[in-house]
């Protein structure tokens, strides 16, 4: 009897032992499969690199590190460049670093701004206007050596701890092998979050040409202008100094200038020394705004509009307590009376500016979780009703009320502005708005 019984217990131990073995078989099958299916999905195909390429104009601006060179070859004398600077799309650039062709070696530091360059005289410490002359362009460099194409994925890969998609490409480097005798091969980081190049590289056989540029600070700034000389402008009555004395000087960056030096009294004035290419009043006027927003339900006035314009008091007659008479944008053939006010700025999570390539530009206001059920009751109200966008009470935009708002929760602000105008705009709305609306007075 226990003879069988030790027999039936290793017969089932038997059969337990080879259903599991069996059972990882199949797990590991079933997993390594389906490993391989997330790997293969993952993997970009080329539309993945070349949408990356077309972002570029679509970005505010960023830094780049530049270096490329070239050694004799024939009759070509060597080349060698090393550049920093920063580019603000679509036409302004900050190069700084040196170029040596042959014997020759130029110190460049150059801005070229819509067609015009300014180097840096330093015999006479000043920055000297003229045509433009004939430094390299960073981006229209970087776009025609990216504009053979022919991507192919390599790997994942890893740029400054940042994960990256590594495709190699077809580089256009005729401005630096124009017999091809080197034999180039291009290589691109594409950031897997953003989609955006972080760095692009080619090679060559014997090294005979090289090429890199390494991208950075996205968006982080607008515009670029020059600091032709310092103007210095004094602040009274700022009680949150640290706070309000950031938000001053990050707008300044953001419109492209250095960030201004800063000193504080003892009577508590504070002194921005400012280095500015052309700063008029209406422009420090603009960037010492507090940034408010308002958003307020529109009618088209009825009356004529000359009356209206000269009698606040018959707009509040005519339209209720709070109407109130604008003109959008200033332009006065473009009248609007603001008559409820629906959302201020705390309904806003954040704001975003968006550059359309065409050199326009537009802000949307992204709205708060806990505001998200008082835009639906807005939008269900007063839709195909006019919305007038008020921006430190000015009207900076009239659009009708439409259901597209519950789509992504956003709301426009401006629509179709020119680079200049959106970008100081969006300079006061990016960070927290100034506590008051500030005065100031020029320094000698």
């Amino acid at each position: 009897m226990k003879k069988e019984q030790k027999m039936k217990l290793c017969y089932i131990k038997r059969i337990g032992e080879k259903s599991l073995f069996s059972l990882l078989i199949l797990f590991s099958i079933f997993t390594g499969c389906s490993h391989r299916a997330v790997k293969k999905e993952q993997i970009p195909d080329e539309n993945v690199a070349i949408s990356s390429v077309a972002k570029i104009d679509s970005v505010l601006g960023f830094s780049f590190n530049w270096q490329f060179g070239r050694k004799k070859i024939e009759l070509m004398p060597e080349i060698k460049a090393e550049f920093s600077g920063k580019v603000s799309i679509p036409d302004r650039v900050f190069l700084k670093g040196i170029l040596k062709t042959g014997v020759v070696v130029e110190n460049i530091n150059a801005y070229t701004i819509e067609g015009k360059e300014y180097t840096y005289n330093k015999m006479t410490e000043i920055w000297e206007g003229g045509a433009k002359g004939s430094f390299p362009n960073p981006l229209e460099q970087l776009k025609l050596v990216l504009s053979f194409a022919e991507f192919k994925f390599i790997k994942f890969d890893n740029f400054i701890k940042i994960e990256c998609y590594l495709f190699s490409f077809k580089p256009n480097v005729y401005f630096l092998d124009p017999i091809e005798a080197t034999e180039p091969e291009g290589f691109l980081w594409l950031s897997k979050k953003d989609g955006l190049p972080l760095r692009v590289k080619v090679s060559s056989k014997k090294n005979l040409i090289n090429w890199e540029m390494r991208l950075s600070n996205f968006n982080n700034f607008a515009s670029i202008n020059v600091p032709f000389k310092i103007q210095k402008i004094r602040i009274s009555g700022i009680r949150n100094i640290k706070k309000e004395v950031d938000v001053i000087i990050d707008r300044f960056a953001f419109l492209g200038y250095e960030k201004p030096d800063v000193k504080i009294e003892k009577n508590g004035d504070v002194i921005f020394f400012i280095n500015a290419e052309r700063f008029g009043d209406s422009l420090l006027n603009a960037i010492l705004m507090r940034g408010e927003v308002e958003l307020f339900i529109g009618i088209w006035p009825k009356d004529p509009i000359f009356e209206l314009k000269k009698d606040s008091a018959l707009v509040r007659e005519k339209y209720g307590k709070e109407a109130r008479l604008f003109f959008e944008r200033g332009i006065v053939t473009k009248p609007i009376i603001a008559v409820k006010n629906v959302l201020s700025r705390d309904a806003f999570l954040s704001f975003e500016l968006r550059n359309d390539v065409l050199g326009e530009y537009s802000i949307y206001a992204n709205v708060k979780s806990e505001s998200v059920d008082s835009l639906k009751k807005i939008v269900e109200r007063y839709k195909d009703e006019p919305l007038v966008i008020l921006v430190d009470n000015i009207a900076v935009l009239v659009s009708f009320i439409r259901d597209t708002y519950l789509v992504e929760n956003k709301i426009p602000i401006v629509k179709g502005l020119k680079g200049e105008e959106s970008i100081l705009l969006f300079s006061k709305l990016k960070n927290e708005p100034l506590e008051c609306n500030y005065e100031f007075k020029r320094d000698e």
